[in-house]
């Protein structure tokens, strides 16, 4: 989940400021957001807020990942990844190529990561600002958690040569379905939705 900490600075036309990455990285640097978790979508920086319910859902999908990932693949829960633009998310789960030791130096980059997760609760950057990102960077799956409507988005790389950069129609899954884990256009597994998620409220009683 994301919240924005605030609007950009108004420049002095009126218009409104977006960061780079590099300044971005260089506020972490100095302390800006000290105590807080940030990532930097679009050139606008968001606050990532986290409770129960999401954690319970980021560590069910990490852990099903985990349990049938062939080999030449790890899972990283919320981590960031490489910066690139406007862009420094920090996703909830990833799916990236190689072994753990391969990023022991450095962050995965997009073109590094075979599937992304983001456990949508309160957050609307989850399904506004994050799809264009990150099929602009070229990142094959994006799936959407969505833990109000209780299903799974999956978002595929559309193909063709005016089709880069952008993702098709998203596939919906309802709770009582399994997904298809894609990885690199090889299907290795399935997945029940209703096991990512965290069981219904209990109603009170009369």
């Amino acid at each position: 989940m994301a919240t924005t900490i605030g609007q950009a600075a108004a420049s002095p036309r009126g218009g409104r400021v977006r960061f780079s990455a590099a300044e971005f990285e260089r506020m972490l640097d100095a302390g800006l957001f000290e105590g807080r978790h940030v990532e930097l979508l679009d050139g606008e920086v968001y606050e990532v807020t986290k409770n129960p319910p999401h954690d319970f859902a980021v560590g069910a999908v990490a852990d099903a990942l985990k349990a049938v990932l062939p080999a030449g693949y790890h899972v990283r829960e919320e981590k960031s990844i490489a910066s690139w633009g406007r862009w420094r998310p920090e996703p909830d789960v990833t799916v990236a190529r190689g072994d753990r030791r391969r990023y022991e130096a450095r962050r995965p980059a997009p073109g590094d990561l075979a599937l992304v997760v983001e456990v949508c609760d309160t957050s609307a950057q989850d399904r506004t600002k994050k799809p264009k990102g990150y099929a602009a960077a070229g990142i094959p799956v994006y799936g959407i958690l969505d833990l109000n409507r209780r299903l799974l988005e999956v978002h595929t790389l559309a193909r063709g040569p005016e089709a880069a950069g952008r993702y098709d129609t998203p596939a919906i899954l309802a709770e009582d379905e399994s997904a298809e884990l894609v990885l690199d256009g090889a299907v290795v597994a399935r997945l029940p939705i209703a096991d990512l998620l965290p069981r219904r409220p209990e109603s009170p009683e009369p």
